[in-house]
C-alpha cells in the first residue's frame, strides 16, 4: 500500500509563543509582571502553562492523521513539502486568527486551514492562574512514498 502522506510536527513547546504584550489584570497591570519591576525574579509562584489539544500532542497528531486528505491536485502534480499554519488558542480554548506562513499549492495550504477549523476548542494556557492568549505555530509535512 502507498503511504500518500506523512505528518511532521516539531517540538509544540518551542512554537506556541505567549502574547504577553497586550494581557493585563482587571486594575489594568501588566500580568507578565504583576509587581511593576523590570526584576522577573521577584515573580514568586510564576507559573506558566502552555496550552494543550484535548488528549494531549498524541491524540492531536492523530486527529491530523485521521483528517487531512492529500488534495488531488497536489498528488497529480507531485507536490510535497512543509505548510506552517499559525493561529491563536485563545482564552476560552477557541482557535482564532488561523493564517499561513509557509505555504504549498494544489490545495494542501487550504486543506491545513480546513482540518484546523475543524478542531475542537484545546485547554487554554495560563500564566499566574488566569488564563491567556497563546500564539501557536504548526508545521505540517505532506510527502507521497
Amino acid at each position: 500500500m502507498i503511504k500518500i502522506f506523512s505528518l511532521l510536527f516539531f517540538c509544540y513547546i518551542l512554537n506556541a509563543t505567549y502574547l504577553f504584550a497586550q494581557s493585563s489584570d482587571s486594575s489594568g497591570n501588566n500580568i507578565s509582571n504583576p509587581a511593576g519591576t523590570s526584576d522577573s525574579s521577584k515573580l514568586d509562584g510564576f507559573q506558566e502553562v502552555l496550552p494543550q489539544f484535548p488528549g494531549g500532542e498524541a491524540a492531536m497528531l492523530k486527529f491530523l492523521a485521521d483528517s487531512i486528505r492529500y488534495p488531488k491536485v497536489a498528488m497529480k502534480k507531485n507536490i510535497q513539502g512543509k505548510v506552517v499554519v499559525r493561529f491563536v488558542i485563545s482564552e476560552t480554548g477557541e482557535l482564532r486568527d488561523i493564517e499561513i506562513l509557509r505555504g504549498l499549492p494544489g490545495g494542501l495550504s487550504e486543506e491545513v486551514i480546513r482540518v484546523v477549523k475543524l478542531m475542537p476548542k484545546w485547554i487554554p494556557g495560563s500564566q499566574l492562574g488566569k488564563n491567556v492568549p497563546v500564539q501557536y505555530n504548526l508545521p505540517v509535512t505532506f510527502s507521497i512514498k
